[in-house]
C-alpha cells in the first residue's frame, strides 16, 4: 500500500508538471510575448478612449471593479507607482467591470485615482484579453505593445515594480 501511494504521488507530480510546463495555454489565453489587442472604451464621462492613445508607453492595464475587495486593495499601490513613475513613460489604465459609472466615479474621487479609468461596456475586451476568469487581472504592456506580464489576482507593489523596472 505504501509503495502504491509513492507511485501515485510521483505520477501526480509528473501530470501536474506536464500540465504546468508542457501543455499549451487554454485557447485564447494571452501569454507573455503576445501583442496586446487594440480597444476602444468609454471614460467616466462617456468619451471614447483608444488603446492607441498609449502607443509608445509602458501600460499597466488593470481589469477591476468597485465591488471586488482585492481590486480596491491594490489600487492605492497603483496610485503610488503612477506618482513615482509619471516621468518614466509609464501609465496605468483601469478597466472597470462595473455595470454603471456612478460607483466608479465615487470611488475614483474618494481615493484620488491619478490615472485613466475606462468602462468595459461589453465582454469583447475581456474576450480579446483571454477571457480571464477573475479579477483583478493586470497586464504589463511594453512600449512596442507586447504583453510582458499577465497577472491574475492581486499584485503587490514590490512585485509590480520588479516587473516594470527592466522596461524603464
Amino acid at each position: 500500500m505504501k509503495q502504491q501511494m509513492k507511485r501515485f504521488g510521483w505520477a501526480a507530480w509528473v501530470v501536474l508538471a506536464a500540465a504546468t510546463f508542457v501543455l499549451p495555454a487554454p485557447a485564447g489565453e494571452l501569454k507573455k510575448g503576445t501583442k496586446a489587442p487594440a480597444w476602444t472604451l468609454k471614460d467616466l464621462d462617456g468619451k471614447d478612449v483608444k488603446s492607441t492613445t498609449y502607443d509608445g508607453k509602458i501600460v499597466v492595464l488593470n481589469f477591476w471593479a468597485t465591488w471586488c475587495p482585492p481590486c480596491v486593495k491594490e489600487i492605492p499601490d497603483f496610485i503610488e507607482i503612477q506618482k513615482e513613475l509619471k516621468d518614466k513613460n509609464v501609465t496605468f489604465v483601469g478597466v472597470s467591470l462595473d455595470t454603471s459609472a456612478t460607483p466608479v466615479k465615487r470611488y475614483v474621487k474618494r481615493t484620488k485615482v491619478n490615472y485613466p479609468i475606462v468602462m468595459v461596456g461589453d465582454t469583447d475586451v475581456v474576450k480579446a484579453y483571454g477571457n480571464f476568469a477573475g479579477i483583478p487581472h493586470t497586464y504589463v504592456i511594453d512600449e512596442e505593445g507586447i504583453i510582458q506580464l499577465s497577472q491574475s489576482g492581486m499584485i503587490s507593489k514590490q512585485a509590480l515594480m520588479a516587473r516594470l523596472k527592466p522596461l524603464l
